[in-house]
């Protein structure tokens, strides 16, 4: 990154900055213009000119209408975790920190949401749920607790609850947004005023801001579907010898619907050294599969495992190699674990990690794991695996991990190639890549059909005029 101070970076613009959220919210320092200017992603660095953060919707507006006055661009952030280039600001101009919104506004027990502001992280939620309504849970993904409640549901990100009531996108009832002219638009039934409990029965314009990676407003507020969380939580844990026939158990368990939650994980996973080993140990299983059970006593939980039992024993019956294990005690309290406390990817000298998922046919994963392999073998990195099916299997996500050295031009350049091939595989197979980064964004592009990138463009035209919001996300 160039230490030159950008052109943006103007005395006056930082004095309006600093007389909209005060002195302590503003820099334009190089060491935090730094710090905002890349993940671990293969995506390319880039610094903000400022970094600023708002403390209220009115703050977010009034800097809005400065970037419009102004033509700067805009990048709004929270946890900045996503690991493929969405919080980067390419362009320069302001990168938006959203942490100090963080509060908790309205839990709902009887109707079971709650509303909060894009600052309340993912471990934030937790805390306040268990200290005060114990009896709740809400999709949590298994990432760190910095992760954003709403920034996670925006990207359709998946949880602990995935499997039997979707991705967390599904679980939005509405949302506040500060549109990129400055305007506040409401969501859902909070579009009424009295209250943020659905997004039925009106037309919805949620989906504005679900998948758009900030790039049609900043979201200020969501309600967010809240569950019953379950007083007994058990894990089944079994080896499968082929990719084949663990698609066909995952068919079978997911329609018995007794499953809280399955990860399919690659031989990779099951090995501490695993990015250092070329090929899989012989003895080792090709595939692990994790199950969780949860009921209300231990008798409904104990019916579970009878009915998952049966399952696998059906499959042994027609020939299918399965084996049912007991791993480490400390691995399954792990497992049960909300987050998991689990790494789900070894990092490199050289910091670099990349972390490709896509929804595919449930049918296809077999087919996607296969050629994730060949495509990781042919350009020389280690393979890492990790599937899970989302709404009683309706899509499954197959996760493909990278970890990489991040100073090699060499080896970047390969990466991005890797990914861009696993794009183009996915999307052949029917399915669509989760939480693509600005270069696989431009594989997605180049295969969607021409009216639907068509609206994608009035819609963004529409909503900002002046082009200012998260440039670099679906350059259309």
């Amino acid at each position: 990154m160039s230490e030159k101070r950008p052109r943006n970076s103007s005395s006056r613009i930082r004095e309006s900055l600093e007389r909209i959220v005060g002195k302590n919210f503003v820099s334009d320092r190089l060491e935090e213009r730094y710090y905002y200017s890349s993940d671990p992603s293969a995506e390319e660095p880039c610094a903000p000119d400022f970094v600023v953060m708002p403390g209220s919707v009115e703050e977010v507006q009034e800097i809005v209408r400065l970037a419009n006055r102004e033509k700067i661009p805009l990048t709004p952030r929270v946890g900045g975790m996503t690991l493929s280039g969405l919080a980067i600001p390419y362009g320069g101009g302001i990168l938006l920190d959203l942490k100090r919104m963080d509060r908790i506004i309205e839990v709902n027990d009887d109707s079971m949401y709650a509303v909060v502001e894009c600052g309340v992280t993912t471990g934030q939620l937790k805390t306040y749920l268990e200290e005060n309504h114990p009896h709740l849970w809400f999709c949590q993904p298994h990432a760190p607790p910095s992760v954003g409640v709403i920034s996670n549901a925006v990207i359709y990100g998946a949880g602990q609850i995935s499997l039997g009531y979707g991705v967390s996108s599904d679980m939005i009832n509405g949302l506040e947004v500060v549109l990129p002219t400055g305007e506040i638009l409401r969501t859902g039934s909070c579009a009424l005023g009295k209250s943020w409990l659905t997004k039925y029965c009106l037309p919805d314009f949620t989906g504005l801001f679900l998948g758009w990676f900030g790039a049609t407003g900043i979201i200020t507020k969501a309600s967010v579907q809240l569950w019953p969380k379950p007083s007994i939580r058990d894990a089944m844990f079994y080896k499968v010898d082929t990719v084949e026939d663990t698609v066909n158990i995952l068919l079978k368990l997911t329609k018995s619907e007794v499953c809280d939650d399955i990860y399919i994980n690659s031989w990779t996973g099951t090995s501490t050294k695993r990015f250092y080993m070329s090929q899989k140990p012989e003895g080792t299983p090709e595939i692990t599969m994790d199950i969780i059970l949860s009921g209300k006593n231990q008798e409904q939980v104990d019916l579970k495992k009878r009915m998952v039992g049966e399952i696998m024993e059906e499959a042994m019956r027609k020939g299918v190699k399965v084996e049912e294990f007991e791993p480490p005690l400390m691995l399954k309290i792990a497992m049960l674990m909300v987050p998991q406390p689990l790494p789900f990817m070894d990092l490199m000298l050289g910091g670099g990690a990349e972390y490709l998922g896509c929804y595919v046919p449930t049918e296809e994963v077999g087919e996607a794991y296969k050629r994730g392999i060949e495509i990781a073998k042919k350009y020389g990195f280690q393979y890492l695996h990790v599937v899970r099916p989302f709404r009683t299997g309706h899509c499954t996500g197959i996760m493909y991990a990278f970890p990489f050295d991040k100073r090699n031009p060499e080896v970047v350049e390969k990466l991005l190639r890797v990914l861009v091939e696993i794009c183009d595989m996915a999307i052949s197979l029917g399915g669509v890549p989760w939480k693509p980064s600005p270069t696989v964004q431009k594989i997605v592009l180049k295969h969607a059909d021409s009216q639907y990138v068509q609206l994608m463009k009035k819609i963004k035209t529409m909503l900002d005029p002046n082009g200012i919001m998260a440039p670099g996300q679906w350059a259309l």
